[in-house]
C-alpha cells in the first residue's frame, strides 16, 4: 500500500499551525519531515500525531520547546539537545508556594497544567517558557524577573553598559538585560533574540507596555491590533491586558527595548 504523505500547507491547515512555526519545530528537532530531492516537506501520518502532541504539550501544558523535546524524548527517545534553564529558579518557586500556603497541585491547578510540570519544574530548574512563567509569577505574588533572576539588588540610578542584571535564559534563544533596579515603576529591558525565539503563546496581564526594535525584525500580535512586523526604529505602545504573542522574524537576532508599567515582568 502507498504511504499517504502531507505537503506542510495540508498540515499547517488541517492541524491549525503556520508554515512557520512547522518550519521551527524542524530547525529544532522536534518534527522529522521527508525532503523531497527538490528541498519540499513531506509528512507522513507519524509527522502529523507528532505536531498534535507538540501543539498539546504547548497549549494544554504550557511547556517551552527544550521542555516539549524532553517529553518527547522520554516518551519516544528523542536525542535531546542542549537547552538553557535558571540555576535558582526551583527553589525560589518552592519557597514563594510554600510562602502562600500553597500545594504543588493548586499551584498547577491556578496555572492550568499538570503537577508533574510544577514538580520537575521545582527540582530542575528548567523547562518553562515565558508565557507559563508570567503566570506562575501573576499566581506567585512576583514578578518574571524576580523569580527568574531572585532578589533584586539595591536601586541604582545609574546602570553602566553591560552591568545590568541578566535574566538566566527563558527559552532557546532569549536573553534579557536589565537597565534598571530596585523599586520602580518601570520594567525597564533589553532584549536580544535570536531568529526563531519567541512566547510560544499568547499572554496578557494589567499594565502597559512599549517596545522600541534596534535591531532586526520583531513580529508581534496584540489583540485589537492585530500583527505587525517591527523595524529599526520601528516602536509599539499597547494595554498589557491585550492578549499578545511575538517572536523574532527572519535570519537575523533582533534587539530591541521593552518598557512594562507596573513593574509585572
Amino acid at each position: 500500500m502507498t504511504e499517504t504523505v502531507y505537503k506542510i500547507s495540508d498540515v499547517s491547515s488541517t492541524v491549525g499551525v503556520p508554515p512557520a512555526t512547522l518550519r521551527l519545530w524542524e530547525q529544532h528537532g522536534l518534527v522529522h519531515p521527508i525532503r523531497t530531492d527538490s528541498g519540499y516537506r513531506l509528512f507522513r501520518e507519524e509527522d502529523v500525531a507528532r505536531v498534535r502532541e507538540i501543539l498539546r504539550l504547548r497549549s494544554v501544558h504550557g511547556l517551552n520547546l527544550a521542555a516539549i523535546r524532553s517529553a518527547l524524548q522520554d516518551a519516544e527517545q528523542v536525542p535531546e539537545a542542549d537547552h538553557a534553564s535558571a540555576p535558582g529558579l526551583g527553589p525560589l518557586l518552592r519557597k514563594l508556594r510554600r510562602k502562600r500556603g500553597m500545594t504543588i497541585k493548586q499551584v498547577a491547578d491556578a496555572v492550568g497544567v499538570s503537577s508533574s510540570v510544577i514538580s520537575t519544574l521545582e527540582r530542575t530548574s528548567s523547562g518553562v517558557g515565558i508565557r507559563l512563567m508570567k503566570i506562575l509569577a501573576e499566581t506567585l505574588g512576583t514578578t518574571v524577573t524576580d523569580l527568574a533572576a531572585g532578589e533584586p539588588p539595591s536601586a541604582h540610578g545609574v546602570v553602566k553598559s553591560g552591568k545590568g542584571r541578566v535574566l538566566p535564559m527563558l527559552g532557546t534563544g532569549i536573553k534579557i538585560l536589565e537597565l534598571a533596579s530596585g523599586p520602580r515603576m518601570l520594567d525597564c529591558q533589553e532584549w536580544t533574540l535570536q531568529p526563531g525565539a519567541g512566547s510560544e503563546g499568547f499572554y496578557s496581564h494589567e499594565g502597559e507596555e512599549f517596545i522600541r526594535v534596534l535591531e532586526g525584525t520583531f513580529e508581534i500580535e496584540v489583540d485589537g491590533i492585530g500583527a505587525v512586523d517591527l523595524e529599526p526604529g520601528d516602536s509599539l505602545y499597547f494595554e498589557s491586558k491585550r492578549a499578545h504573542a511575538w517572536r523574532c522574524k527572519g535570519r537575523k537576532p533582533c534587539r530591541l527595548i521593552w518598557v512594562n508599567t507596573p513593574p509585572t515582568f
